[in-house]
C-alpha cells in the first residue's frame, strides 16, 4: 500500500510538470491563455482587430477600385468626348457587377458604349457581369456635349457579393468645361445641333452640298433652312421640283421668298403668285439660267438683307444631263449666286447616281454635309461634316432624331413624302 501511494504521488507530480510545461509552451507561443481560443482540439492565438480587419479585406470583403479616364477635359458645343471606366478587383473573391449609375451628366448625350453593358436612362446596365479577384474591365463610352456649362462625372458602381450582398462605390469625379463658339458671318441653317458643328451655321458666301438619300430628316434640316432665312427676312431661293411643302410660304412672304419649280404641272392659283417661276423641267438648263438670272437682277438694287439659295434639282439634273454638262452648268449657276453675296445650300441623292458622277459633282462645293445610316436594322441616321473649305468645325457624328429637329414647331408644313412625322 506504502508503494502504491508512492506511485501515485509521483504521478500527480510528473503530470503537474507536464501541464506547467504545456502552459509553459503556449505562453511562449502563443502569449496569454485569454488571448487564445480553442477550435475543434487545436488551440489558435486570438488575432487583433487590425489584424482581423486586414485579413477580412484581402480575403473576405471584396473590393473594387474604380478610376475614370478622359480623353479631353474642355470641349466645344456639339462635340463628342470619349472616357474610359476602369473597375478592378483587388479583392480575392469575385464579384457580380450590377450597374453603373449617373455615368451621362444633363447637358449630354449618349452616343456610343461597349457591347459589355446596356443603356438605363442615365445609367450602365451591367446585368451582373461577373469580375473575377485581380481581373480588370475596361469599359468605353462617347458622349456629346448639348449644353455648354461645366459638368462633373462621378458615377456609382454598383455590385453584388456572391452571398448577395449589395455595395457600391465611387471613383474620383471628372470635370468637363463645355464652351460655345460662334463665329463672325456665319448663315444659321435652323438647327442648333448642326450649328454648333458649324461654329455658328454656314460661313456666309459659302457653297455647301448636303448628300443624302431621300428622308425625313433631310426634307426636314431643309425646311428648317428655308424658315430661318425668311424669319430672318432673308432674301431667300427655292429651287426645286414639288413645291408641295412651301405654298403656304410662298404666300406670306412674297417679297423676299422666291421660288423657282421645274415642273410643268402647277396649280394656277399658286402659279399666279408674283414670286413663284414657273419652268419647264430640268431639261433645258438655259432656261433655268435665264429664269434665274432675271431674278437676280431685280435683286441688285437691294443688299441690306442676308441672301440664301436652296437648289434641290441637283439629282434630277445629273440624271439628266450626267457630270460633264451638269458641272458645267452648275459652275455657272454657282459663279452666279456667289457674285450677288447669296449662301448656296445644294441636295443631291449619292444613291441615284454613279460614285464617279457623283464625286465629280461633290467636289464643285467648297463644303459637304452628309446624312447616313450606320446599319440598316437600328434606322438611325446620322449627320456628318466631311469637308468646308478653309474653315473650322466640328468633326464629331451627329445623330439624328426627328424629336430634335421637331422641337420648335414649324410654320411650314411637312410635304406630302413625310406623311408619317
Amino acid at each position: 500500500m506504502k508503494t502504491g501511494e508512492e506511485e501515485r504521488k509521483k504521478h500527480d507530480e510528473y503530470s503537474t510538470e507536464i501541464g506547467l510545461a504545456v502552459e509553459k509552451l503556449v505562453k511562449e507561443r502563443l502569449g496569454a491563455l485569454e488571448d487564445a481560443m480553442l477550435l475543434g482540439n487545436k488551440l489558435y492565438k486570438k488575432p487583433t482587430s487590425e489584424e482581423a480587419e486586414l485579413y477580412l479585406r484581402d480575403k473576405a470583403i471584396p473590393n473594387i477600385r474604380a478610376r475614370i479616364a478622359l480623353e479631353k477635359s474642355d470641349v466645344e458645343l456639339g462635340e463628342s468626348v470619349h472616357l474610359e471606366i476602369e473597375l478592378q478587383n483587388v479583392g480575392k473573391t469575385p464579384v457580380l457587377l450590377e450597374r453603373i449609375g449617373e455615368i451621362i451628366p444633363n447637358g449630354f448625350e449618349l452616343l456610343a458604349h461597349s457591347d459589355t453593358c446596356y443603356v438605363a436612362n442615365t445609367s450602365l446596365d451591367m446585368h451582373g457581369r461577373k469580375l473575377s479577384p485581380y481581373e480588370t474591365l475596361n469599359l468605353g463610352v462617347t458622349l456629346r456635349a448639348t449644353g455648354k456649362g461645366s459638368y462633373v462625372i462621378a458615377p456609382t458602381i454598383s455590385f453584388m457579393f456572391e452571398t448577395g450582398r449589395r455595395v457600391s462605390c465611387k471613383p474620383e469625379p471628372a470635370s468637363l468645361n463645355v464652351s460655345e463658339t460662334i463665329l463672325p458671318n456665319r448663315v444659321s441653317t435652323g438647327f442648333h445641333d448642326l450649328d454648333s458643328l458649324l461654329f455658328g451655321g454656314i460661313p456666309q458666301n459659302y457653297t455647301v452640298v448636303l448628300t443624302s438619300a431621300s428622308c425625313d430628316e433631310r426634307d426636314l434640316l431643309i425646311r428648317r433652312y428655308l424658315e430661318t432665312g425668311l424669319k430672318q427676312n432673308d432674301v431667300t431661293f427655292y429651287v426645286t421640283i414639288d413645291a408641295t411643302g412651301v405654298r403656304n410660304l410662298a404666300e406670306e412672304h412674297q417679297s423676299n421668298f422666291h421660288v423657282f419649280l421645274c415642273n410643268p404641272k402647277l396649280d394656277k392659283a399658286f402659279e399666279n403668285l408674283p414670286n413663284i417661276s414657273k419652268m419647264g423641267g430640268v431639261e433645258s438648263l438655259t432656261e433655268i439660267n435665264i429664269t434665274l438670272e432675271s431674278t437676280l437682277r431685280r435683286l441688285d438694287e437691294s443688299k441690306s438683307h442676308a441672301r440664301r439659295a436652296c437648289v434641290e434639282i441637283l439629282s434630277d439634273v445629273l440624271l439628266q444631263h450626267h457630270a460633264v454638262q451638269t458641272r458645267r452648268w452648275l459652275g455657272g449657276l454657282i459663279s452666279g449666286l456667289r457674285s450677288r453675296d447669296f449662301t448656296t445650300l445644294a441636295v443631291l441623292n449619292p444613291h441615284m447616281h454613279l460614285p464617279e458622277e457623283t464625286h465629280a459633282v461633290v467636289d464643285m462645293f467648297e463644303g459637304e454635309i452628309s446624312i447616313y445610316e450606320k446599319e440598316k436594322a437600328d434606322m438611325i441616321k446620322y449627320l456628318r461634316i466631311k469637308k468646308m473649305y478653309n474653315q473650322r468645325y466640328l468633326e464629331s457624328e451627329l445623330p439624328l432624331r426627328k424629336t430634335r429637329l421637331m422641337t420648335t414647331p414649324l410654320t411650314l408644313p411637312c410635304c406630302t413624302r413625310t406623311p408619317n412625322i
